[in-house]
Order: structure tokens, then C-alpha cells, then sequence
């Protein structure tokens, strides 16, 4: 039986990695499991439970190389014990993995050929990542670890785009974001989708520059001034408020104090913020940059309206009167007011359609398919494929 090397993110229970990398992941493999045909296989790292996002974006910039070259190594202990074998497969969570140049050295005098996927989540491609200003030396990396690459995860066409006009020629499949929607449900059981939503408006998104966190600020405030009946959390899961954008903090805090009706929620649970998302009306998002976006996953999937910019990937899935023109607060607050007025009865499919391209991860890997894919376009074809597999949850 074929193996799966998993190199999942390190689990911060404070963002989605725990999630994806403990719980989603896993079960995603397990049909295969159970039919014989993978062995799934998760890479230990190195891992403080407690570990919080010091300096970085997305995963703390000393964290995230230490779990990840931990991950490696004791993969080359399994390569120096004659426990991966031609044909077995490496499934990077992260295309950024720390470490990996001493995998391929070990596995090419090993003389071992394996298969190689990876979720590229943004990377230097992308003018608005925090990675751009590092693409004069990581796009040199990108690219050659492309070379491996048996195929390519991103959530939206454009992503993939992006990568192709930066010279990537793997098979790049288009699978939305990995959100396991039945697993993400589960975690607040006495949902109800029928249920009266409060007057109240989510941000959750990152305080960091490609999330446009002034202007949701500017927005929040001239939005309350304008309707005084409703409230405006901003969210976190972490212990306290970052940003890498100086000055964004104190701006928030003393809006916070000067509008009361501005909260600010640090250290949620999961249960905590999934409650958030199912008494809110809305999540709003002002991001220059998310690829999907875990934010209209999560909160569609309990029943919260959105409402987003018109930018990057949003068309591409978002329904054109939920979006706002890009950088316009009048726009925004316009948008906003008319979706709040109106009684919800939209039904959102986006955490079902990434919950079907998380599936079609697992069907490409077990099957070795080459043929590119795009979920936001094919999905009955998508539902077609793992209808005939027989693993369709």
C-alpha cells in the first residue's frame, strides 16, 4: 500500500491549522484508508502547544521554520530506515516548507522517487502577500521546487494564473480552501440555521496590511454613526490584538473607546467565534489579497450574510450585490446597509463547494490524476468523480 507523508502546519489552536492539520486532513484520507489503497502518514514537528504568532503574517517567522526543518527531519530518520519506498507520496501542507532541499538531496542519492503535492496559499506571486518583497530570492526557490511537484493545490483561477505567468508548469488544481464542513458544524451543535440573527457585523480577518485593516475601520465607524442599532466585533483567536502595520492597534483601541458599539474580541475559542459568526448578519471583509478565504467559508457555513470588496478572487464566487467597489468607504457602507436591510434568505453553498474540493485533493493524490481540475467551475464533475469512487461524504 502507498504511503502519504502528510507535513501538516503547526496546529495553533488560536488559527485554522489545528483544524485542517488534525482534524480535516486526516479524515479527508480516511476512506482511502479503510479501502487499503493510502496509508496516511502524519509528520511529527517540533511544536510549543502554547506557541503564539510573535513576528509574522500568517504562522510565527521562527515557529514556522523550526516545526517545519523539525517535520523534515525525522522524515530523513523514515528515509535512513527504509520506510519510504518509489511511488509513496509527500503532501505538503504549506509550499512554504522550510527544510525540504535536504529531502530531495536524501531521496535522489537514495535513489527513490516519490510523488509530491503541495496547497500553495499565496507566495511571492502575489503583489499584496507578505512575501512579495522577499521574491527577488524565494522566487528562485518557488521555482525549482516546482520541478517536483506532481501537482499544485490553490483555492481560485486567479491564483493559478498568477503562478503560470510566474513560469509554474505542474498541474495546478483549482480546490478552494480545504474546509471540512461537517467537522466545522459539528463544533457548535446547537446551531440553528432558522434562527434570528442579532444586528451585528464581523470582522475577523487579520490586522496586516493586505487586509486593508484602516479601511475597515473607517468603515466601521461611518457604518454605526449611520446606524445606531447595531454593533461591530472585530474577532480574534488569539490571546491579544497583532498587527505588523504600525499604528493599527491604537487606531482600533481608541475607536473602541470612542464608539462603544465597536467591540473588540480577543481569545475566542472555536465555539466562541463560531457563535459570533451564527447570531452576526454579516462578514464584512476589506482584504486586498485572500485567495477564497477561510472567513466566507466559516461564516457562510453558519448561515452569516457577506459582504466583500469586488477585487482579486471575490467575483469569481461572490454574488455581484454582495460585493462593494474596491477602496470606496461610501461604496462599502452603502453595500453593507442594503444587505442588512434585507431579510436573509440567501443559502450559501461555498463551505459544501470547498468541503467537495478538499475531497478532490485526496481523489487526485489516490488516483494519480493529471488532468487539472477547478471546483468553482467543474463542480458536478467534481461530484461526478467521487460519486464513481464511491467516497463522497
Amino acid at each position: 500500500m502507498r504511503k502519504v507523508f502528510y507535513f501538516g502546519l503547526e496546529p495553533l489552536k488560536a488559527r485554522y491549522t489545528y483544524q485542517l492539520s488534525k482534524q480535516w486532513m486526516p479524515a479527508t484520507f480516511a476512506p482511502y484508508e479503510t479501502a487499503g489503497e493510502l496509508e496516511f502518514i502524519d509528520i511529527p514537528g517540533e511544536f510549543d502547544p502554547d506557541q503564539q504568532i510573535k513576528v509574522g503574517a500568517v504562522l510565527d517567522a521562527v515557529g514556522r521554520g523550526k516545526f517545519a526543518m523539525s517535520q523534515c527531519s525525522n522524515f530523513l530518520d523514515m528515509i535512513n530506515t527504509d520506510q519510504v519506498k518509489d511511488g509513496d507520496v509527500i503532501f505538503l501542507q504549506d509550499y512554504w516548507t522550510p527544510g525540504m532541499d535536504a529531502i530531495w538531496y536524501a531521496l535522489d542519492l537514495y535513489g527513490i522517487r516519490v510523488k509530491v503535492y503541495a496547497m500553495l496559499h499565496a507566495q511571492s506571486v502575489d503583489e499584496y502577500d507578505f512575501t512579495w518583497p522577499m521574491r527577488q530570492w524565494m522566487r528562485h526557490y518557488e521555482l525549482g521546487l516546482d520541478n517536483r511537484m506532481t501537482g499544485i493545490f490553490v483555492g481560485s483561477t486567479i491564483h493559478k494564473e498568477q503562478l503560470r505567468e510566474a513560469g509554474f508548469n505542474a498541474p495546478i488544481h483549482v480546490v478552494s480552501l480545504p474546509l471540512h464542513h461537517a467537522m466545522t458544524l459539528s463544533t457548535l451543535p446547537d446551531y440553528n440555521k432558522f434562527a434570528a440573527k442579532e444586528n451585528k457585523i464581523v470582522f475577523s480577518s487579520r490586522l496586516d496590511k493586505e487586509k486593508n485593516p484602516f479601511f475597515m475601520l473607517e468603515v466601521a465607524e461611518l457604518f454605526l454613526s449611520d446606524n445606531p442599532d447595531y454593533v461591530w466585533h472585530v474577532t480574534t483567536s488569539g490571546k491579544s490584538f497583532k498587527s505588523m502595520v504600525p499604528g493599527v492597534i491604537e487606531a482600533m483601541t481608541a475607536l473602541a473607546e470612542r464608539v462603544p458599539r465597536f467591540k473588540l474580541l480577543a481569545n475566542l475559542t472555536k465555539e466562541e467565534y463560531y457563535y459570533e459568526l451564527a447570531t452576526a448578519k454579516v462578514q464584512f471583509n476589506s482584504s486586498l489579497q485572500d485567495y477564497v478565504s477561510w472567513t466566507v467559508l466559516e461564516s457562510t457555513a453558519f448561515g452569516c450574510d457577506v459582504v466583500f470588496p469586488n477585487f482579486r478572487s471575490f467575483p469569481e464566487f461572490i454574488p455581484a450585490d454582495r460585493m462593494y467597489t474596491p477602496f470606496s468607504i461610501k461604496d462599502a457602507v452603502y453595500t453593507l446597509t442594503v444587505v442588512c436591510d434585507e431579510e436573509y434568505t440567501r443559502d450559501y453553498n461555498f463551505a459544501a463547494i470547498a468541503d467537495y474540493g478538499r475531497q478532490m485533493e485526496a481523489y487526485i493524490i489516490a488516483n494519480d490524476m493529471q488532468q487539472e481540475i477547478n471546483v468553482w467551475h467543474e463542480l458536478e464533475y467534481c461530484k461526478y468523480l467521487l460519486k464513481q469512487q464511491g467516497y463522497n461524504e
